[in-house]
C-alpha cells in the first residue's frame, strides 16, 4: 500500500496579503480541494487574520460571514484540513488551497459541500 505524505505546508508563498485583491467585503474567495483526489470540497472566504493563522499553523482557517469570525476548519470535530499547497489566480483575487483531510468538509458530514446536484429541466 502506498503511503500517504501528510506533511503540512511550510508557511511560505511568493506574495503577502497586501497583494491580493479582495472583494468588496474585504474577503479573498478561497476554493478548497482535496489534494490526494482533487474532490473539491468547499468555498469560503479568508480575512488577513485567517490568512495569518492558516500560513502559521498549517490549518486550514477560514472567515466565517455567518458567524463574522475566524474558525479552524475541523477545530470542533476534529476533521481538520491539512494545508498542502496553494494556489494564486493570475487576478489575485482568488485563491485554491489544496488540502490533506481529516474527515468530511461539511456539517452534514459529506466529504464535499458540493453535494447538491443540480437536475436537467
Amino acid at each position: 500500500m502506498k503511503q500517504i505524505d501528510a506533511r503540512i505546508y511550510n508557511g511560505k508563498t511568493n506574495f503577502e496579503w497586501k497583494d491580493l485583491e479582495l472583494n468588496s467585503e474585504g474577503l479573498l474567495p478561497v476554493i478548497v480541494q482535496d489534494y490526494i483526489d482533487h474532490t473539491v470540497l468547499m468555498y469560503t472566504y479568508m480575512d488577513e487574520s485567517a490568512w495569518e493563522k492558516t500560513l502559521a499553523t498549517g490549518l486550514l482557517t477560514y472567515y466565517s460571514k455567518s458567524h463574522k469570525r475566524d474558525i479552524v476548519k475541523g477545530k470542533k470535530y476534529g476533521n481538520y484540513q491539512y494545508v498542502r499547497e496553494l494556489f494564486l489566480n493570475g487576478e489575485k483575487n482568488a485563491l485554491l488551497i489544496k488540502v490533506y483531510p481529516m474527515g468530511p468538509a461539511c456539517d452534514d458530514s459529506k466529504k464535499s459541500c458540493f453535494s447538491n446536484e443540480i437536475e436537467e429541466i
